[in-house]
């Protein structure tokens, strides 16, 4: 029980803090006023389903720095301090310790999309939206593992590193790679590869594949595929239900490889 315990703690300590609100409160507001802009400036016709796709950029703009900053201080804070010595001499283990964190963090962030996404849904649908209610509800739950997906990842960096310092670099370093520069890269690359006379303006499977597997680009492929219903085009391997596995290895994955690191230190 005494991961619930810490799980508990630790979420009165974050929401309570002024970065926690201003974090939560973002992310609730880059949606809302998302909802609220695309019955004007989206394409006929106004759906719930239709608007997974309108938002789905937005979102894996905002939410890796929510979720990264929301996670990186989780653990690392507190070994920096010496508080983590005096919570491991108390009958917690470190799962114990992961588990709580991690559950008050993606708690507290599951909470704001759940109640944003609600509220948004009813922005889209009235007066002339209309509701598609199941595939809505899978744009929520894929928004919500999303987001678990980058607050997992800054808690990972909490667990790898001794400082709060070093886990903010690493945390925006993994920010700075997946959002901005990756793109950038594959553009590069292909250009590059065009240009050569390799390729004839597209990248062949395999290669499309390792560029996919970057978490924003397979929430993209799955929100299209699962949420709007379009077909992904390409390989079976580019397909929205190899994206599903892809999401999912992301937001257990890499907490797993820190966990595993963690858990073989001494914690000075």
């Amino acid at each position: 029980m005494s991961w619930q315990t810490i799980a508990r703690q630790d979420g009165h300590v974050t929401v309570g803090t002024r970065s926690g609100k201003l974090l939560l409160g973002l992310t609730a507001l880059s949606i809302l006023l998302s909802a609220y802009v695309y019955p004007v400036l989206g394409t006929e016709p106004i759906t719930t389903a239709r608007f997974g796709g309108y938002v789905r950029g937005w979102l894996t703009t905002v939410l890796p720095f929510v979720g990264v900053l929301l996670g990186y201080g989780a653990v690392v804070g507190e070994r920096e301090s010496g508080a983590l010595r005096l919570s491991l001499s108390l009958p917690h283990s470190r799962l114990d310790l992961l588990f709580g964190k991690f559950c008050s963090r993606a708690g507290l962030l599951t909470g704001v999309l759940v109640g944003a996404l609600t509220v948004a849904g009813a922005l889209v649908v009235y007066p002339f939206g209309e509701l598609v209610l199941g595939r809505f509800l899978v744009f929520v739950l894929l928004t919500v593992l999303f987001g678990v997906l980058w607050c997992g990842l800054g808690l990972a960096t909490s667990l790898v590193v001794a400082t709060r310092r070093r886990a903010l670099v690493l945390a925006f370093g993994l920010v700075f790679l997946f959002v901005i520069v990756w793109d950038l890269v594959a553009a590069a690359l292909r250009a590059g590869l065009d240009a050569a006379g390799v390729i004839d303006g597209r990248l062949p499977g395999p290669a499309q594949f390792l560029i996919g597997i970057e978490p924003g680009h397979v929430f993209g492929r799955v929100v299209t595929g699962l949420v709007q219903g379009e077909p992904v085009s390409g390989p079976w391997y580019l397909n929205e239900w190899v994206a599903l596995v892809l999401l999912v290895l992301w937001s257990v994955g890499p907490l797993a490889v820190a966990y595993g690191t963690f858990v073989r230190r001494d914690i000075a």
